[in-house]
């Protein structure tokens, strides 16, 4: 007989220390079950975040799991879902093409060459 049912059946013959356990168990129950839910659902994020290169699903299914049922498993699983998003923003932070771009960007900021230095002072604008 399922939990609820059981509760059910000792609520009517008036054993309600007993259905009160049962009832709790049953709680107990579905908090593990809807975290296992989520788990799964934050490791299937986790392993489409490889090409999609969005971790922040997953890590967001894995928080929510450890609300409803700490477990170590879940736990590991969010950890390193956390140290790939970090690693995938430290690759992305030095990738040869957006560093290119970003010293581009610079360099119209910051002139280098010394004829445009030149300029800056010539016109006073330094």
């Amino acid at each position: 007989m399922g939990g609820n049912c059981l509760a059910r059946e000792e609520d009517r013959r008036k054993k309600y220390e007993e259905c009160i356990k049962d009832c709790d168990k049953a709680v107990e129950r579905g908090r593990e079950l809807h975290s296992d839910a989520l788990t799964r659902k934050g490791t299937a994020l986790t392993k489409l975040a490889k090409t999609s290169k969005d971790y922040e699903f997953a890590i967001e299914a894995f928080q929510k799991a450890l609300t409803e049922h700490r477990n170590p498993d879940t736990l590991k699983k969010l950890n390193d879902a956390e140290r790939a998003k970090k690693e995938l923003e430290q690759q992305e932070y030095f990738d040869p093409k957006l560093a290119d771009e970003e010293w581009e960007k610079d360099s119209i900021i910051f002139p280098t060459s010394y004829g445009t230095l030149q300029i800056l002072i010539d016109l006073d604008l330094t």
